[in-house]
Protein backbone atom coordinates (compact mmCIF):
# COMPACT_ATOMS: atom_id res chain seq x y z
CA UNK A 1 0.00 0.00 0.00
CA UNK A 2 2.76 2.42 1.12
CA UNK A 3 4.21 1.29 -2.40
CA UNK A 4 1.28 2.53 -4.50
CA UNK A 5 0.73 5.84 -2.59
CA UNK A 6 4.84 6.68 -3.33
CA UNK A 7 3.93 5.88 -7.48
CA UNK A 8 1.29 7.96 -7.08
CA UNK A 9 2.61 10.77 -5.31
CA UNK A 10 6.19 10.63 -7.70
CA UNK A 11 3.35 10.61 -10.81
CA UNK A 12 1.26 13.58 -9.37
CA UNK A 13 4.63 15.45 -9.38
CA UNK A 14 5.91 14.41 -12.49
CA UNK A 15 2.61 15.57 -13.94
CA UNK A 16 3.09 19.08 -11.94
CA UNK A 17 6.55 19.60 -12.71
CA UNK A 18 6.40 18.76 -16.58
CA UNK A 19 3.64 21.18 -17.22
CA UNK A 20 5.12 24.11 -19.19
CA UNK A 21 2.34 25.87 -20.78
CA UNK A 22 3.61 28.15 -23.15
CA UNK A 23 1.06 30.62 -25.12
CA UNK A 24 1.73 31.67 -28.47
CA UNK A 25 0.26 34.74 -29.25
CA UNK A 26 -0.15 35.05 -33.02
CA UNK A 27 2.25 37.53 -35.20
CA UNK A 28 -0.24 40.23 -36.95
CA UNK A 29 2.69 41.78 -38.30
CA UNK A 30 2.76 45.25 -39.30
CA UNK A 31 -0.60 46.99 -40.16
CA UNK A 32 -1.58 46.90 -43.89
CA UNK A 33 -2.21 50.13 -45.08
CA UNK A 34 -4.57 49.58 -48.06
CA UNK A 35 -4.07 53.11 -49.50
CA UNK A 36 -0.06 52.16 -49.65
CA UNK A 37 0.59 50.60 -52.60
CA UNK A 38 1.81 46.78 -52.13
CA UNK A 39 4.62 45.60 -54.14
CA UNK A 40 4.24 41.81 -55.72
CA UNK A 41 7.85 41.22 -55.83
CA UNK A 42 8.68 42.61 -52.49
CA UNK A 43 5.81 41.94 -50.20
CA UNK A 44 3.50 39.34 -52.06
CA UNK A 45 6.16 36.75 -53.76
CA UNK A 46 8.10 36.43 -50.88
CA UNK A 47 5.03 35.04 -48.95
CA UNK A 48 5.60 31.51 -51.01
CA UNK A 49 8.87 31.08 -50.72
CA UNK A 50 8.60 32.06 -46.93
CA UNK A 51 5.73 28.91 -46.57
CA UNK A 52 8.00 27.16 -48.40
CA UNK A 53 4.94 26.63 -51.35
CA UNK A 54 7.33 26.96 -53.59
CA UNK A 55 8.58 23.49 -52.83
CA UNK A 56 5.71 21.83 -54.72
CA UNK A 57 4.60 24.64 -57.02
CA UNK A 58 8.00 25.19 -58.80
CA UNK A 59 6.45 24.97 -62.20
CA UNK A 60 7.51 20.98 -62.22
CA UNK A 61 3.67 19.84 -63.70
CA UNK A 62 2.46 22.43 -60.97
CA UNK A 63 1.76 26.01 -61.41
CA UNK A 64 4.70 27.83 -60.47
CA UNK A 65 4.79 30.70 -57.26
CA UNK A 66 8.61 31.10 -57.72
CA UNK A 67 10.18 34.27 -57.64
CA UNK A 68 9.72 35.72 -61.25
CA UNK A 69 7.28 33.58 -62.26
CA UNK A 70 4.50 33.63 -59.77
CA UNK A 71 2.51 36.37 -61.24
CA UNK A 72 2.29 34.98 -64.87
CA UNK A 73 1.11 31.74 -63.03
CA UNK A 74 -1.47 33.42 -61.08
CA UNK A 75 -2.53 34.81 -64.30
CA UNK A 76 -1.96 31.90 -66.37
CA UNK A 77 -4.35 29.36 -64.17
CA UNK A 78 -6.91 31.54 -62.29
CA UNK A 79 -5.96 32.02 -58.94
CA UNK A 80 -6.96 35.92 -58.36
CA UNK A 81 -10.95 36.76 -58.42
CA UNK A 82 -10.60 40.27 -58.78
CA UNK A 83 -13.78 40.86 -57.54
CA UNK A 84 -13.62 39.33 -54.58
CA UNK A 85 -9.93 39.20 -53.13
CA UNK A 86 -11.40 36.88 -49.80
CA UNK A 87 -12.46 34.05 -52.43
CA UNK A 88 -9.14 34.00 -54.73
CA UNK A 89 -8.02 30.34 -54.82
CA UNK A 90 -4.49 31.62 -53.74
CA UNK A 91 -6.12 32.85 -50.53
CA UNK A 92 -8.83 30.18 -49.68
CA UNK A 93 -6.46 26.92 -51.32
CA UNK A 94 -3.63 26.82 -48.50
CA UNK A 95 -4.99 25.73 -45.17
CA UNK A 96 -7.86 24.18 -47.23
CA UNK A 97 -8.72 20.02 -46.58
CA UNK A 98 -6.00 18.07 -49.33
CA UNK A 99 -2.69 18.51 -49.66
CA UNK A 100 -3.02 22.06 -48.33
CA UNK A 101 -4.27 21.59 -44.66
CA UNK A 102 -1.16 22.14 -43.15
CA UNK A 103 -0.54 25.37 -45.18
CA UNK A 104 -1.81 28.44 -43.56
CA UNK A 105 -0.82 31.99 -44.42
CA UNK A 106 0.86 33.35 -41.25
CA UNK A 107 0.49 37.00 -39.18
CA UNK A 108 -1.07 39.16 -42.17
CA UNK A 109 0.39 37.45 -44.70
CA UNK A 110 -3.19 36.87 -46.34
CA UNK A 111 -4.33 40.37 -45.26
CA UNK A 112 -1.16 41.89 -47.49
CA UNK A 113 -2.54 39.11 -50.41
CA UNK A 114 -6.25 40.65 -50.46
CA UNK A 115 -4.73 44.23 -50.48
CA UNK A 116 -2.62 43.58 -53.35
CA UNK A 117 -5.43 42.06 -55.05
CA UNK A 118 -7.99 45.21 -54.23
CA UNK A 119 -5.45 47.45 -55.36
CA UNK A 120 -5.62 45.57 -58.86
CA UNK A 121 -3.37 42.76 -58.44
CA UNK A 122 -0.37 44.61 -60.13
CA UNK A 123 3.08 42.99 -61.74
CA UNK A 124 5.16 45.71 -59.71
Amino acid sequence: MKALQTVIVSLLLVLAIGCDYKYITPDTGAPVDPDDPISFSAEVEPIWTSQSCVNCHSGNGLFSLKQGEAYQSLIDNSLLDLENSANSKIVTVPGSSGLHSGYTYSGNQELIITTWIDQGAEDN
